[in-house]
């Protein structure tokens, strides 16, 4: 008979993430990791592929009857967004009491997902299962340029329930291919992605600012191929001399500066805004945190943000504006947080005249906005964090 399987691993929900954290598995389990792991998936379509592309045990269904003869001590969900709260219930649920009954050890869960939260999985999965949410770096290569130095990986658990030093180990160790590993508390963990999908609006400001700074910059609104990389530029530029960071790229082509100080105002407001509200300097929640003791752990949201931020603005200037624009759109879920953001970045803009398609063509506001005011991105940045936190709020509360 199986032992407690404490050297094996399911994996359920084998999507794109799935496949994306195969090295987190391999990372894990170590050298011959396909033969201590199984996944399961909801429909049979592609399967064979899978299973040639992978090597290990894949499968379609039957994942509960799978679970009880393998024994794993580690599971990883991986299902959809919308999926999470029935597969813990019908699944993950009965096998706990299954390990339970048997007298079997702890069981691990890594939930991939941003809610419900940690003390949810406590009171539905009852005692002896441990949970904790990631919410993980989604990318260590951008344009073929190596990021993983900037990569981070937000992990969460009920502070009521907390996993024991060993499975916090697992989990760093699961994780290391994708980047450092911060812990946080489930509302800084919100308030921190609330911040990093703020950042990722300047998709956005790029590339409203595109026909400006294409080759016919302003002068018939037309764009250019590198208008939007060349203002992503610019505001990498800005930022990394602010900061006082060196940067993983130097800026091509190397904005003048007179477009340094266009965009000055821009660049430091939208960081400074998000920063802030992540922090809970302002907004709801305001005065509770102060600036490097967010939920009480010291400096990460001074880590992440400037990760963040240049994250965002390398995807600007090495990936294509059709890569962009998808990349978007696969993120803007309906009724998610990123859609959330995409549409309050609009009328956040909106409420000071400047639409997204008037600025800054040739019928836009002209040259105020490229001398503006740095409290009116700082304010708008700050918004949009919090409404965006709000949203993800409100998801919780559905569980």
């Amino acid at each position: 008979m199986m032992g407690d399987g404490t050297d094996r691993l399911a994996v359920i929900g084998m999507g794109w993430i799935g496949e994306y954290m195969v090295p987190c598995y391999r990372s894990l389990l170590g050298e011959g990791y396909e033969r201590r792991m199984f996944a399961v998936k909801a429909s049979p379509r592609g399967l064979e592929q899978l299973r040639d592309r992978y090597g290990f045990e894949i499968m379609a269904g039957g994942c509960l009857d799978k679970l009880k003869e393998y024994r794993p001590a580690t599971v990883v969900l991986s299902v959809r967004p919308h999926e999470v709260a029935g597969v813990a219930e019908d699944t993950i649920k009965p096998y706990a009491e299954y390990r339970r009954e048997l007298g079997l050890g702890g069981l691990l869960l890594l939930s991939f997902a941003p809610s419900p939260r940690p003390e949810w999985y406590t009171r539905t999965l009852g005692k002896g299962v441990k949970t904790v949410c990631i919410l993980p770096a989604m990318e260590t290569v951008i344009g073929g340029l190596d990021v993983y130095s900037l990569a981070f990986n937000k992990i969460t658990y009920d502070p009521a329930c907390p996993p024991g030093r060993k499975q916090l180990d697992d989990v760093r160790r699961f994780l290391n291919p994708l980047g450092q590993v911060f812990e946080c508390t489930p509302d800084e963990s919100l308030r921190l992605l609330s911040m990093s999908i703020t950042y990722h609006m300047l998709y956005l400001l790029c590339f409203g600012l595109e026909p400006y700074y294409g080759d016919k910059g302003g002068k018939d609104g037309t764009s250019s191929k590198n208008g939007c990389a060349l203002a992503a530029a610019v505001l990498y530029a800005l930022n990394r001399r602010r900061l006082g960071l060196p940067g993983l790229i130097t800026p091509g082509p190397a904005p003048d500066l007179q477009q340094m100080d266009e965009l000055a105002w821009l660049e430091k407001g939208w960081y400074e805004g998000a920063l802030a509200f992540a922090c809970g300097e302002t907004g709801e929640g305001a005065g509770t945190r102060a600036r490097g003791e967010c939920g009480g752990r010291a400096g990460n949201a001074d880590i992440i943000a400037p990760r963040s931020f240049e994250l965002h603005l390398l995807s600007l200037q090495l990936e294509t504006r059709e890569f962009l624009e998808n990349k978007l759109k696969d993120h803007a879920t309906p009724g998610g947080m990123t859609e959330e953001a995409v549409n309050g970045f609009r009328q956040l803009w909106a409420e000071k005249g400047w639409l997204e398609k008037d600025w800054p063509g040739k019928d836009g506001p002209g040259k105020d906005w490229r001398y503006g005011d740095e409290s009116i991105a700082y304010e708008i940045s700050c918004r949009l964090a919090e409404r965006v936190y709000k949203k993800g709020k409100a998801l919780e509360k559905r569980r």
